[in-house]
């Protein structure tokens, strides 16, 4: 095989203008420093340089992806320091907002369980002042539909807080996780 066969072999096998260039360089060298031509080009395996220029288009196209990753890291990082005046307050915002969500279920629970010390001492003070067993009695039964209701949407409330806060979690975790 001389070398344009060879050449011609390795740009069908490969592909590369630049793989067979540098080839047609390193076997025209050798060639000058006085080797002859067909020692030269047997001495190179085909397959084999089709195979290692395979790696090394692949190592080379990996090395080009993540070098995207980085600069699109690196916009990224400046639209953060950018969007910092709009994110810290809508942060502490955001902040305020849990904390008063956190206190209104507080205080559906809180409520609940004065109502029931209120409703006990009401109950006694109307036995204590001589009330009819039947307004007692209608008293009793309204206080307890009306702790009912307050009790059910304080526990309502706290729920759907827990979901909402597991919810933002995951998002939270999802969107750090995919960096």
């Amino acid at each position: 095989m001389n070398k344009e066969q060879f050449l011609a072999q390795l740009n069908s096998e490969t592909g590369d203008n630049e793989l067979v260039r540098y080839y047609d360089e390193l076997v025209s060298d050798r060639i000058e420093a006085g080797e002859d031509e067909n020692t030269v080009v047997a001495s190179y395996d085909v397959q084999k340089i089709a195979r290692s220029a395979g790696f090394e288009i692949a190592k080379k196209e990996l090395h080009a992806e993540t070098q995207n990753r980085r600069g699109g890291r690196a916009w990224i990082v400046i639209l953060a320091l950018c969007s910092v005046p709009i994110t810290i307050p809508l942060a502490i915002a955001f902040i305020a907002i849990m904390i008063s969500f956190f206190a209104v279920a507080l205080g559906l629970v809180g409520g609940a369980i004065g109502g029931l010390v209120m409703g006990a001492a009401a109950v006694v003070e109307m036995i204590i002042i001589g009330e009819s067993a039947s307004f007692i009695l209608l008293s009793l039964g309204a206080y307890l539909v009306a702790l009912a209701i307050l009790w059910i949407l304080g526990v309502l409330f706290v729920r759907a807080l827990i979901i909402f806060y597991n919810w933002i979690v995951v998002r939270f975790f999802k969107f750090r996780r995919a960096k």
